[in-house]
C-alpha cells in the first residue's frame, strides 16, 4: 500500500534544475512491482463510436502502447494507417447486473459490429452496430473493434434494432479483422512518486474499515516494503521510504532512483527510466518502478523530473491501492 502522499507529491512539483547539495546515502533498494498498468478506466473524453486512422489517434483512447496488443488482437501482423483503420464501438453505457452464481456483476450485452457500408457516392461510410446476449464472459465496458480499408470521408454510426436486420442500403466495406475487449481500453497508469514517512502512512490515510482490518492491511503492505529491499525491518523513526514509477511502458524498461540530495532546505530524489532498444522489448506492457530506504527527512522532498501532467484525463488513483 502507498499513502496519498504519493499523489500530491506528483501533482504539484515543477521541474527543478540540479540541486547542489549532500548526497544522502541509500540505504537499500528494491523493484517495486504492484503498481497497476491501467487507471481502471477509459481515458477521460473517449467518445462511443469512432474511426481511428492513426498511431496517436489510437493512442488517445487505448493509451500510448496499445497498438501492438491491438493488432495481436486483430490477429494481425500489424496495421498501416495509411491503407487502413479502426472502428471502434461501446455504445452506450450499460448497468452492471448481478449474475448467477454469485460471480461479479456485468454488463448484459456484447457489443457488435454487424456490417459496414458505404453509399452510393461514396461519400459516406456507415457502421452498423447492435447489442448482443453476453455469454459466460463478464463485461464492464465492452469493446467492438473492426479492421478495414482506409476511408477518409464522413462516418457515421448507426445502431440495429434489436431482433431485427436493416436491409443494406450501400457498398458492403470488407471487415478485414475483428476484435472484442470485454473491459473496453483503460487509460494507462501515469508515472507515480510517493514518501512513506510512518508506519500509518503505509496505506492510504482515507481508507474507512476496522481497525483489525487496516492493521492487517499495514503488516501486508510492510511485508511487501521488507521482501522490495531485502531488509528485515524498518525504523520510521529513522528511516523513510522513498519511489519513483514510469507510468506504464513496454517490457523490459526499468526505473533506477539515481541519487537522493539534501540541499537547498529540501531533499531532491532523482531518478532515470530506462527503456529497452528498439525491436528488443519482449511483448507486452510494464509498470517499472524502485523504492529505496533512506534516512528521515521531515522537509520538503522534490522529484527529477517530477511526474507529468495529464491533461484531459483523470488523475492517478490512491496509490495506496495496487
Amino acid at each position: 500500500m502507498l499513502p496519498l502522499l504519493a499523489v500530491l507529491l506528483s501533482s504539484h512539483v515543477a521541474a527543478q534544475p540540479p540541486t547542489a547539495g549532500k548526497a544522502v546515502p541509500i540505504l537499500a533498494r528494491g523493484p517495486w512491482p504492484h503498481l497497476p498498468l491501467d487507471q481502471g478506466h477509459p481515458p477521460a473524453g473517449v467518445s462511443q463510436q469512432r474511426a481511428i486512422r492513426g498511431e496517436r489517434e489510437l493512442a488517445e483512447v487505448a493509451g500510448a502502447h496499445a497498438l501492438p496488443a491491438v493488432a495481436r488482437a486483430l490477429g494481425v501482423k500489424g496495421i498501416d494507417f495509411q491503407k487502413q483503420m479502426l472502428l471502434a464501438v461501446t455504445g452506450p453505457r450499460q448497468p452492471l447486473v448481478g449474475v448467477s452464481g454469485g460471480g461479479p456483476p456485468s454488463a448484459p450485452a456484447r457489443v457488435e459490429v454487424a456490417r459496414v457500408e458505404r453509399d452510393g457516392g461514396g461519400q459516406v461510410m456507415t457502421v452498423f452496430w447492435r447489442h448482443v446476449p453476453r455469454g459466460a464472459e463478464i463485461l464492464t465496458a465492452p469493446l467492438a473493434v473492426v479492421l478495414v480499408d482506409r476511408f477518409d470521408g464522413r462516418v457515421e454510426f448507426a445502431r440495429l434494432p434489436e431482433g431485427k436486420e436493416k436491409a443494406a442500403s450501400g457498398k458492403g466495406v470488407e471487415i478485414r479483422a475483428r476484435a472484442f475487449w470485454p473491459d473496453g481500453w483503460k487509460a494507462e497508469s501515469p508515472p507515480r512518486q510517493w514518501v512513506v514517512r510512518s508506519y500509518a502512512e503505509l496505506i492510504d490515510p482515507r481508507l474507512a474499515a476496522p481497525e483489525p482490518v487496516l492493521e492487517r492491511m499495514r503488516q501486508e503492505s510492510l511485508a511487501r516494503y521488507l521482501k522490495a529491499l531485502k531488509v528485515k525491518a524498518i525504523d520510521f523513526n529513522q528511516q523513510m521510504l522513498v519511489g519513483a514509477s514510469g507510468g506504464t511502458q513496454p517490457a523490459g524498461a526499468r526505473v533506477e532512483i539515481t541519487q537522493i540530495v539534501h540541499g537547498g532546505g529540501r531533499l531532491t530524489v532523482r531518478w532515470k527510466l530506462h527503456t529497452p532498444k528498439a525491436g528488443a522489448a519482449p511483448p507486452g506492457l510494464t509498470h517499472p518502478a524502485e523504492v529505496v530506504l533512506v534516512e528521515r527527512f521531515a522537509g520538503d522532498i522534490r522529484f527529477d523530473p517530477p511526474a507529468p501532467q495529464q491533461p484531459g484525463r483523470p488523475g492517478p488513483r490512491p496509490l495506496g491501492r495496487d
